[in-house]
């Protein structure tokens, strides 16, 4: 039995290309908002771009969508989107870490782009739940103000994912003392968001990002490798 001190202590992970194995869900209903508007086709790698900011943000970023069509963009997503969200599998592997960090004493929570009440339900529909000490997400108006990082890093607004990555920190810490926390995601978001807070992050190879959106990070390609990395006693 490990009698040692582990590094981390508290583990924050992303959903979607980190546990869930969602990108092809995600995929298919940014082509559902492509095909509604009639706008040019983009390739399976294009595509993936849309996974992991708000949604708001990837349509006018990506789409160049203008501001009066965003909120009924989000809908037409939605609406392909929500029906189909609660089938998505976790990655094998996801189960057997998890029941394992929580075995060794590791807080955990998962920090989504996603409106909190589908982050919960998923969560709840995968059987993530029982593995969780918190489930955090954005707002109904996440991305409505991305220009102005203070919304976007206040935990009370969460409107972007630094602000639910800090909202989770405090529910799992209420007195405010910084855990030694790592954030696992496999996008630019995560990665930012993490050195923003001041936190350690590790990226993950089976997502939709890539090595280079990590720099300086460690990186895994198995879910061994961020086991390991998680229940280390040093950097």
């Amino acid at each position: 039995m490990f009698v040692g001190q582990r590094y981390f202590d508290t583990v924050i992970f992303d959903m979607d290309g980190t546990l869930t194995d969602s990108v092809p869900l995600i995929t298919e209903a940014v082509a559902e908002v492509i095909s509604h508007y009639h706008l040019p086709e983009q390739t399976p790698q294009q595509l993936k771009r849309f996974v992991g900011p708000p949604l708001r943000i990837g349509f006018k970023q990506y789409l160049d969508l203008p501001e009066e069509l965003l909120d009924e963009a989000v809908e037409v997503y939605r609406r392909y989107y929500r029906p189909r969200m609660t089938q998505v599998p976790l990655f094998a592997g996801v189960e057997d870490l998890l029941r394992r960090l929580r075995s060794e004493g590791l807080k955990t929570a998962v920090a989504s782009s996603k409106l909190e009440d589908l982050v919960r339900d998923i969560a709840e529909a995968t059987g993530l739940s029982p593995y969780l000490d918190w489930v955090a997400g954005t707002q109904e108006k996440a991305g409505t103000s991305a220009e102005n990082p203070a919304d976007v890093a206040n935990p009370q607004l969460r409107r972007g994912k630094e602000g639910v990555i800090r909202y989770a920190l405090q529910q799992l810490s209420p007195s405010g003392a910084l855990r030694r926390a790592v954030m696992v995601g496999d996008r630019v978001d995560d990665y930012q968001a993490a050195c923003n807070i001041g936190i350690d992050v590790i990226g993950v190879s089976w997502g939709a990002g890539s090595r280079e959106e990590f720099p300086g990070a460690p990186w895994v390609t198995s879910m061994l490798q961020l086991q390991s990395a998680l229940l280390a006693t040093s950097k």
